[in-house]
């Protein structure tokens, strides 16, 4: 990965406005970060992957609080929103460090995940501080690698840190996926047979195969007449991670066990939308107001009901590295774009029903030529 200071520009995705996939552009002559703070790394990218979230943002979505988000780290009310970089996740070489970067050096092969109003990775360079990332695992490429660190750290935040699930207390617990061909599902399921869980997941009927294939105990598919009726007839759950929302709280709540200490972990909050509507602070207070209502409603039953989110940590990512080793977690890759090909790319997660995830290879191009000389 060849990179000098004298370098001053590279090649990035960015959006000027928000919008569709046809807002983005390449920049061939955008600059290139420069290390301000001393526990900052600068990484060549070889690869990203694309997650909703990314699709919201250059919608719009979450815009109030990431701009304030924004304003804070970089101390400054002038923090400008566009260009904006999108791309979450990454897998690449470390090409710079700060003074005070101790755990990886030049020349280190890492992963990550940055924080929603970070720049973000769909550049061929790019910061992060070296607490969101780690060494990526052996056994992958970095296309394969890239696909994980944002879905593997928020199925980690739901189940873990929200749901309370660990490799020591899930043996035999109950646990309903909704939403679970997705990013986050399909490492969810896995990270859940990893430890032991009995797990259902649920998904549309083309992703059935792939579901039991990573080891789902049972899976429903909710397009079928008996959908709703089979899973009422099931035996209680003590745990549903929900990245659907829409009508399923609504019915789901009353399949958790109760007074269990039971849990409904969403992935859906509606904060973002809420701080989007209503401004920071009314929007804030409103979430407030409606996570009070959901927690009171559910608690009767001894029952939790509880927003969850993504959170970046290089110290997560190094134990799933391990994970991703020994085999106990897999990538679930759905397609593989090119870096001249992003916009297509969001073209394809626009319209949702993922089946894994879709990943950009900014090296393949390379790849190809050095198979035709070889």
């Amino acid at each position: 990965s060849y990179y000098s200071k004298r370098m001053k520009t590279m090649q990035a995705w960015q959006t000027f406005e928000y919008g569709g996939p046809e807002k983005l552009q390449l920049n061939s002559s955008a600059e290139i970060p420069v290390i301000r703070d001393s526990l900052d790394c600068l990484i060549k990218v070889h690869a990203a992957s694309i997650n909703p979230l990314d699709v919201e943002m250059l919608a719009g979505y979450g815009d109030t609080s990431f701009n304030f988000m924004r304003q804070l780290s970089k101390c400054s009310l002038n923090a400008p929103r566009f260009p904006l970089v999108l791309g979450r996740d990454f897998s690449g070489t470390v090409v710079h460090v700060g003074k005070r970067v101790k755990s990886v050096k030049i020349g280190d092969e890492v992963w990550g995940a940055l924080s929603p109003w970070a720049n973000g990775s769909f550049a061929e360079y790019m910061l992060a501080p070296v607490c969101y990332i780690s060494k990526k695992p052996n056994s992958l490429n970095h296309p394969d690698a890239s696909s994980f660190p944002y879905a593997a750290l928020t199925a980690w935040s739901a189940l873990r840190i929200f749901g309370g699930l660990c490799e020591k207390s899930s043996y035999g617990k109950r646990v309903l996926v909704i939403g679970a061909s997705g990013g986050v599902g399909t490492i969810s399921v896995q990270l859940l047979k990893s430890w032991g869980a009995d797990v259902t997941a649920i998904c549309s009927s083309d992703a059935t195969e792939m579901l039991y294939n990573l080891g789902a105990d049972t899976v429903l598919d909710y397009q079928s007449p008996e959908f709703k009726m089979s899973l009422k007839e099931m035996k209680k759950f003590d745990l549903i991670l929900d990245n659907v929302g829409k009508e399923y709280p609504g019915f789901c709540m009353d399949l958790l066990n109760n007074w269990r200490n039971s849990k409904y972990v969403t992935l859906v909050s509606p904060l973002l939308k809420n701080t989007d509507d209503q401004g920071l602070f009314i929007g804030t207070f409103l979430s407030g107001v409606q996570a009070g209502l959901d927690t009171a409603m559910s608690f009767k039953d001894g029952k939790s009901f509880r927003w969850a989110y993504f959170m970046p940590n290089g110290c997560i990512l190094k134990k799933l590295a391990q994970m991703v080793d020994n085999k106990q977690i897999n990538p679930v890759i759905e397609k593989v774009y090119p870096f001249e090909e992003v916009p297509h790319a969001f073209e394809k997660a626009v319209k949702g029903h993922a089946r894994g995830k879709t990943v950009i290879n900014f090296t393949a191009e390379q790849d190809k030529n050095q198979e035709k000389h070889n």
